[in-house]
């Protein structure tokens, strides 16, 4: 039963995942959605700290990077997911591997987004609500489930079972 629900999760965390990550490629700005996840301010960006955001952003490529290495984590979840929901033998080792990148991946991106962006959230309060919204809402929820996976695959009994698994 545990193969069927943790691979159904895989698999539509997967796909939502490319969903968001197609967005980032897009251009859809993640500190503008930031901007909505805290309790003060005017509910939109300001021009003027638009302007300083832009000013001080990664690279363009840089960040194109990033949103595409989450498109590729992201097919590669549902792709493995759905080995997961069939049973095979390498889908544990494959998640493990994936969950261990992702985490990586994720503190990179947030180190490599807002690195550049240090000076402004020491000035401004909106930008600093932002960075804290990122850091205590956003970045767990990125983490969840590659940390689930790593402990429960990990288990004895998960993998003793699926050592039965051909």
């Amino acid at each position: 039963m545990w193969p069927t629900t943790v691979g159904a999760v895989c698999v539509i965390v997967g796909g939502l995942s490319l969903f968001g990550g197609c967005l980032s490629l897009s251009g859809m700005a993640e500190m503008e959605q930031l901007h909505t996840a805290i309790p003060f301010g005017d509910g939109e960006l300001s021009e003027e700290i638009r302007t300083q955001i832009q000013a001080n952003a990664p690279l363009p490529g840089v960040v194109n990077l990033i949103a595409g290495l989450k498109i590729f984590f992201a097919i590669a979840l549902t792709v493995f997911g759905m080995a997961l929901l069939q049973e095979h033998p390498k889908a544990r080792i494959r998640l493990c591997v994936w969950s261990v990148l992702y985490i990586v991946l994720t503190i990179a991106s947030i180190i490599i987004i807002w690195t550049p962006h240090w000076d402004l959230i020491q000035e401004n309060s909106e930008v600093k609500g932002m960075f804290l919204a990122q850091l205590l809402i956003s970045m767990p929820m990125y983490l969840i489930l590659p940390v689930f996976l790593l402990v429960f695959l990990n288990k004895k009994q998960i993998q003793s079972e699926i050592a039965t698994w051909r």
